[in-house]
């Protein structure tokens, strides 16, 4: 089979929470805006939707957009959990949502994962349960359990924090229920932009079918706004609010052609989309899926690792056939995969005595620096400082984020960060410290 082509990164959401319009696209909302309630026809079936928040927070609007498409990927990083419970820090959220680690943008996530687990949805007849092949009636939170965990050593807020996402969404996006965000796209816009791309994006898929999508899109203008979260109910200011929105869409070529026909509350937005953004090989899919992966997970894995996935699987396979029992089989191979070619790894018929388990990378002789005959002084242990030692590093954004928390926690000393700049192989290094701190942990 033929080396599959690099392709861009894409990220995955079901396709329920953007057709359904259950957080608004809006920057900012009034003070009182607490709840919203509307009713339309999706695919032949009336429904309606229902949203009930709090007077602390609100209802879910703007960043929590970019907050909810992070806890997806990370839940899909992490194998897809059946129990729908994951654990991430704040940093990674950070990271995944593409905000600078300051202070002022950790509250505002953790105000964002609040507001997304205090707010209640009653969703009749118009959510799509893809298991079941039906339309179901629903009531739950996008966040249904979240936990804040920290030592009292921890003196910059919890370490850890634990998320539950809703058994109806855990089911959809375990069988497939999802649609592809682009990454590279959302770099490219702001907000309320990039939320309104991720709608309009899921307006186009059937939500039957949910892989066929249109190129072309029809909608009445009062439906759009409802389907955006737009708080009024005035066509000149929903108009006012897309017309920004429409300029970047169509700057980035994700849009080729927009125009609204009609006068007042009957006007019609047609859309008509530009290029269409690739899927994974089914073929590497089929690969992954036979190895007990969700389909969404293999789908993102392929799309992300291509050049990966035909040594990868077969090398997993190789080492489950000599009998390894990981804890997780699916983390494995997962892993295996996506750490194809580093080293990580090693085939069951090398003539190493750990064949069959996983090995740490080597650590490569130190090159001379200028810190050899006396140890540097340890900077104030924060992710900026990290992120400082690590420049002129060339590493993939995961990596460095990988290398930062370990920094941060301990594991790594600030000449081992700096020693990078002179490793061949910077992305093994800190593969090798990843595989160090797993041991460190297992040993205790």
């Amino acid at each position: 089979m033929e080396k599959p082509a690099k392709q861009e990164a894409v990220l995955r959401e079901d396709l329920n929470v953007t057709q359904l319009g259950l957080i608004s696209i809006q920057r900012k909302i009034p003070p009182d805006y607490t709840n919203w309630k509307v009713a339309f026809t999706r695919s032949g079936i009336e429904s309606e939707v229902e949203c009930n928040g709090t007077q602390k927070y609100g209802v879910p609007y703007g960043i929590d957009n970019d907050t909810y498409l992070a806890l997806q990927e990370i839940y899909i990083e992490q194998g897809c959990p059946e129990d729908g419970t994951f654990t991430f820090s704040m940093y990674q959220l950070l990271v995944m949502c593409g905000l600078d680690d300051t202070g002022g943008n950790r509250r505002v996530l953790r105000q964002s994962l609040e507001r997304l687990s205090a707010t209640q949805y009653w969703i009749s007849g118009a959510w799509r349960s893809h298991e079941d092949d039906e339309w179901v009636t629903a009531g739950f939170r996008l966040v249904e359990k979240l936990a804040f965990t920290r030592k009292r050593s921890d003196t910059d807020g919890a370490k850890a924090i634990a998320v539950t996402l809703p058994r109806e969404l855990v089911r959809n996006i375990r069988n497939g229920y999802f649609k592809p965000v682009r990454a590279a796209l959302l770099r490219e816009l702001g907000q309320p932009s990039r939320a309104a791309y991720r709608v309009l994006d899921a307006l186009r898929h059937d939500p039957v079918q949910h892989q066929a999508k249109t190129g072309h899109l029809q909608i009445s203008l009062m439906d759009l706004a409802q389907r955006c979260g737009i708080a009024t109910d005035r066509p000149d200011k929903i108009r006012r609010t897309l017309e920004p929105i429409h300029e970047d869409l169509l700057r980035t070529h994700y849009l080729s052609e927009v125009r609204i026909e009609g006068r007042g509350k009957g006007q019609v937005v047609y859309y008509v989309f530009g290029e269409a953004s690739a899927d994974a090989d089914p073929e590497l899919v089929v690969l992954l899926t036979g190895m007990k992966v969700p389909l969404v997970a293999a789908r993102k894995t392929a799309l992300d690792y291509p050049e990966n996935v035909l040594d990868g699987v077969a090398q997993a396979r190789a080492i489950l056939a000599q009998g390894y029992r990981p804890q997780n089989e699916v983390g494995f191979v997962l892993d295996v995969v996506r750490s194809y070619g580093s080293g990580k790894y090693t085939w069951p018929d090398d003539p190493v005595p750990s064949q069959t388990l996983p090995t740490p990378v080597k650590k490569r002789r130190k090159q001379p620096t200028l810190f050899d005959t006396e140890e540097l002084a340890d900077p104030p242990r924060t992710a900026a400082a990290g992120r400082l030692l690590l420049s002129g590093v060339k590493l993939p954004e995961l990596t460095v984020m990988e290398a930062v928390e370990l920094f941060l926690s301990g594991h790594v000393s600030t000449q081992e960060m700096l020693s990078l700049k002179n490793e061949e192989r910077p992305a093994e290094t800190v593969l090798g410290w990843s595989v160090r701190r797993h041991q460190a942990a297992t040993t205790r």
